[in-house]
């Protein structure tokens, strides 16, 4: 079986390496971990990942929700939308219907990420 590639985009380096290293533990492979939302983009053009969990609020001109917007629409690559700044209609309006997409609120529990990873990955 083939390792899935997560790639973690997150502009809080503690945040950031703490999913990593949770990721890992699932047995996933992280081939990058960026901090913005241009970061973002370019890696998930070279990298190729089978899913991204991206923070909303990102460093840089593009907000994470941009920047999943252009990575679905060049790559087609589902992404999990990690934020503390939890709004109903974010998502629903600033997402396009087609957009593969879900959420998590933080704090969350890293039991609730492997379920919303394994979701993705094998359904």
């Amino acid at each position: 079986m083939t390792v899935k590639n997560i790639m973690v985009v997150e502009d809080d380096y503690i945040i950031a390496l703490d999913i990593k290293k949770s990721v890992s533990g699932f047995g996933y492979s992280v081939p990058a971990v960026v901090h913005s939302g241009e970061e973002a983009i370019e890696a998930a053009d070279k990298f190729k990942p089978d899913l991204i969990l991206m923070d909303i609020m990102l460093r840089g001109n593009l907000s994470g929700l941009e920047a999943g917007q252009v990575i679905w629409e060049n790559l087609k690559v589902p992404i999990i939308y990690i934020t503390s700044y939890f709004d109903d209609s974010t998502l629903k309006d600033e997402i396009k219907p087609s957009f593969n997409y879900d959420y998590l609120i933080k704090p969350f529990k890293v039991s609730d990420l492997k379920m919303k990873i394994e979701s993705f990955l094998y359904s």
